[in-house]
């Protein structure tokens, strides 16, 4: 049964094809001798989280689906849901990887459990789940439940099951009706700044290398912020904001943050002065805008190792002996500039 639910999950039929979950979880329970497998994705919006989807399979599979959605519904805004992950910057230990209930407990050691478990009927039961991921993004939970600890020979099934999963859920993301299309993908990443698509509900859709790095400081914040640039209009705020429409597709936002209003010109100024490179300029302005060495090097697509060598000779060429002082010596020279 095994390779007959991998092989399935390697093909794809034209037209609509149904959501893997949707056949695959029946399969899955049977293979796991579960009482319950389920699949689900969280999302973050402005007034804390919900589920982009939420299948089951199992004899109170409804009931079960239908407490879960309303348990969530009821979260308010956090960094992480329930307590062990970020949904859209996974650590990299949770990444395709199974994890028994013991593990987990360790994980969400802070988060009290017991009332969710009891509204979704599972108090007592023993889990096991893998959280499938395409890079830092999680497209799934996928996991299964039951009163019988579950064995080492049934982890090894599910993660068996991983790779194939992977594959096939990732192809469903990127075709899905209204999906965000793929090439905003690219388009995100080319750009130097923390970028967002923004989805229905005010659910974080996608969100370039840099912009990751910036969930990671802060998700609620960015939330806000972008919400507060989207009510002062497309040249205010934070955030650039552009609104993307097209036939058959949901309402999406585009969300670019901004560099300071001066910062551009005042680089440009000490350029000049200091014979900067392009790279040592842009390196600059990132920095004058308060990103760090780690995140400067994923907008650029270096090592971090390169940004300090930069910045070496950015403390050279300028004086300075801190970020603060190079900081300083920007604003200082660009006023004094004829």
């Amino acid at each position: 049964m095994l390779q007959a639910i991998k092989q399935a999950l390697s093909t794809w039929s034209p037209g609509a094809p149904p959501a893997a979950a949707t056949w695959f979880l029946p399969e899955l329970r049977t293979v796991l001798r579960a009482e319950f497998a389920g699949a689900y994705r969280p999302a973050a919006t402005e007034a804390g989280w919900s589920l982009d989807f939420m299948y089951g399979a199992g004899a109170n599979a409804r009931a079960f689906s239908t407490n879960f959605r309303s348990f969530v519904a009821r979260l308010g805004p956090s960094e992480q849901f329930l307590g062990h992950c970020n949904p859209h910057l996974v650590q990299a230990a949770q990444r395709n990887r199974v994890l028994p209930l013991g593990e987990l407990a360790h994980l969400n050691a802070d988060q009290p459990h017991e009332p969710l478990f009891r509204a979704i009927g599972i108090l007592g039961h023993d889990q096991l789940r893998v959280l499938i991921c395409d890079g830092p993004r999680q497209l799934s939970w996928i996991g299964a439940t039951r009163e019988e600890p579950f064995t080492q020979r049934e982890s090894a099934l599910l993660r068996r099951l991983t790779k194939p999963l992977q594959r096939r859920l990732r192809l469903e993301q990127q075709l899905r009706p209204g999906a965000v299309p793929g090439m905003f993908e690219a388009a995100l990443e080319a750009l130097r700044t923390p970028a967002f698509v923004i989805g229905p509900g005010g659910a974080i859709a996608m969100a370039n290398s840099v912009g990751v790095a910036l969930l990671e400081r802060g998700r609620k914040e960015v939330l806000d912020s972008i919400a507060e640039s989207a009510r002062l209009g497309p040249d205010a705020g934070a955030f650039s904001i552009t609104r993307v429409t097209a036939l058959g597709w949901p309402a999406y936002l585009m969300a670019i943050r901004r560099a300071p209003p001066e910062l551009a010109e005042r680089v440009l100024l000490v350029q000049r002065r200091w014979g900067l490179s392009a790279r040592q300029a842009r390196i600059l302005e990132l920095v004058a805008s308060g990103v760090s060495n780690k995140e400067i090097a994923l907008a650029l697509c270096c090592a971090e190792v390169t940004v300090e060598n930069h910045l070496t000779e950015l403390f050279r060429r300028s004086g300075a002996r801190s970020r603060a002082g190079l900081v300083g010596k920007l604003i200082t020279l660009s006023i004094a500039a004829p």
